[in-house]
This record gives structure tokens, sequence and C-alpha cells, in this order.
């Protein structure tokens, strides 16, 4: 770790942001002027290469914005990974409360990863004193690893998304669906796990968590949106469907179909098969055939039940058969109908 950032640093830095760095950075860098950890490069105050006053003019050009503007985020810690952590100055009012985004440098993508500097803190000496520490990437000690996060920092969805993913391949499903809702219902959220829980949640029978889900992923949204729930309204409509028909109270999902409609106004044909899918939900009829899934079948049909469940269980354990396949392949109806296909999501699947 470097030596201690001097005042005149720190004021050069507060200067030219025309405002003050958040209390705690500017505690740590007193402490230390940036410096070398196992996951990344704290950065040092100044305006020289490498430091935090060059990194903000990077951050800037790189996302085409006024490098005086005081909503731009202030870079303080560049990843292994390559992204940058920032502080997101319009996240509060005052310093001390901005959050810690995550800057995807290829992606454009920024995502709250931290609630505080605090929690960032506190949750790299946890993992830097963790038994984990040192050790290869592996499906449990990612796990561990955003379980860890979220003893620090209850409300952060990218910790619940961490565990809902490991705890999902860990075969883990019901836990895997809890974080899943959580991740989607935090502030911010991130709306592809609803998208995650509503498969989860149709293949597990969980009417309560579909609904949950259901009631986010449906609601009206312009097209960018959608574009991060990662789905679209007739998808959403094919797999809800299979839950709707088996409701007792039929009713409750009846406008979710009628507000996915609505969104498909300006493409006739996914209108008139979202309306289908109501119409046979309304009146208990048969649902018309899925249209959404990838057009073959990964597991193909076997007459032989045992062996064509076997087969689909050998595929799901190598990655090949996905639970979107479960509710989207039609050829694989016969299946779902006679196996207890919501099993193979209990598989443990290693990265």
């Amino acid at each position: 770790m470097n030596p201690p950032a001097s005042a005149a640093e720190l004021a050069e830095i507060e200067t030219s942001l025309g405002s003050p760095l958040p209390s705690d950075l500017r505690i740590l860098l007193l402490r230390f002027n940036g410096g070398d950890l196992p996951n990344g490069t704290l950065l040092p105050a100044g305006a020289g290469p490498g430091t935090i006053g060059a990194t903000i003019r990077e951050y800037a050009g790189l996302v085409e914005a006024d490098f005086l503007s005081d909503e731009l985020l202030i870079p303080f810690f560049r990843t292994d990974e390559g992204s940058l952590l920032a502080f997101d100055r319009s996240g509060g009012p005052v310093a001390d409360t901005w959050p810690i985004v995550d800057f995807d440098q290829s992606s454009g993508e920024h995502r709250l990863v931290y609630r505080t500097l605090d929690g960032f803190c506190r949750v790299l000496v946890s993992d830097f004193t963790s038994e984990d520490f040192g050790q290869e990437f592996g499906l449990d000690p990612y796990l561990r690893k955003g379980a860890r996060h979220l003893a620090v920092e209850k409300d952060v969805a990218s910790a619940h998304a961490t565990v809902a993913h490991a705890a999902k391949r860990a075969g883990q499903i019901d836990r895997s669906l809890e974080h899943y809702l959580e991740a989607a219902r935090a502030d911010p959220p991130l709306p592809w796990c609803d998208w995650e829980a509503l498969k989860i949640a149709v293949l597990l029978g969980n009417e309560r968590a579909a609904l949950d889900a259901c009631a986010r992923l449906c609601a009206v949204a312009p097209a960018r949106i959608w574009a991060r729930r990662e789905t679209t309204p007739l998808k959403v409509a094919e797999v809800m469907a299979q839950a709707a028909a088996r409701s007792k109270v039929r009713e409750l999902w009846l406008r979710h179909f009628d507000t996915l409609a609505y969104q498909s106004r300006g493409e006739p044909q996914v209108a008139s098969a979202i309306g289908m899918l109501r119409e046979a939900v309304a009146s208990g009829g048969r649902l018309p055939p899925p249209t959404q899934g990838r057009g073959v079948s990964v597991v193909p049909p076997d007459s032989d039940l045992d062996r064509w469940f076997a087969a689909a269980r050998t595929s799901y354990h190598a990655g090949q058969l996905r639970d979107e396949d479960l509710l989207l392949d039609p050829a694989l109806r016969p299946l779902r109908a006679a196996r207890p296909c919501a099993d193979l999501l209990r598989i443990r699947r290693e990265f």
C-alpha cells in the first residue's frame, strides 16, 4: 500500500470535482494513498496517470459526459477484471450516502454492487480472511462469497443474484428462487432476476412466487426495460400460462395477460398469441403449444419414458438442457406430464 495522501493532494481532487470526496474514502486515502489489493487496485489521489483524477477524465470520455458534471461517477478502484468501482453522486444527498457501482467498460453497463464504502471494505476483509482466500475458483467458494456479502449488506441486488446463481448451480433450487426474487425486489432491482424466478417457480409449482415475479415482469415498460428483463412479453405469457392453467384462482392471472397483450400492440401476431393463451386459461381449455423455444429439441423424444428422463438428467447435468427448454420445448410436454422434471433442477452442476 502507498504512503498517506497529503491534504494538498486531496484538496486538488476536491477542487477539480467541485465537491467533497466521500468521508470514508478520504479517511482511507489519508492512511493509504492507493495501492494493490488481491482483487484490484485502489486508485491514489492526484491528477497524474493511474490516479483518481485521471480515471475520472477517462470515465467521462467513455460515457461521453462532461468532466465537470456534478453527477459524474467518481472511480476509486480498478478491479482485476478490468471494471471500475465508482461512487454514484446521484445516489444520495450527501457524500456519506453515495452507493458504489461497477462500470463494465466493455458493455457500458452500470450496476450497484455495494451500498457504501464501509460495506465494500467489510466484504473485502471477510473475503481476505476467509478459508476460501487464495483457493481455486469453484462453485462452493462462489456461493460462500455471495453469502458473505449478504451478511454485510442485506439489500444489494447483485449479492442476492450471486447467491441465486450459485445456489441454482448447486441444486439448491428453493434457495435460488428466494434470492432471485430478492434481487428483483431490491432498490435498485435487477429486472432479469424476475424472469429467472418465474421459470423456476413454474417448474416447482410455486404459485405464490410465480405471481410475485409476474407482478413486476408484466408491468408496462419501454423496450429498454424489456431488454434488461432479458425476455419478451410472449415468452413470459407462454411460461406464465402454465402456472395459470393449474391455478384454482385463475382470475389472479388474467390481468397479467391483458398487460402483456397491451405491450404487444405493435405486433398483432404477438398480441393474438397472448390473447389465445388468456382465453385458454380463462376457459380451462388446453393451452396452445409454446412457440418461443429454441426450435430444436435438445433431448429428442423417446418412447421409453425412463430412458427419456435419464437422457434429460444427463443433458441437464451437462448444461445442455435448460429450465427454459423444459417450459418452452413442446416436444417435452409428454415427459413433463409423466415425470417430475422439476427434480432436474436439484442436480448439482459444477462450473
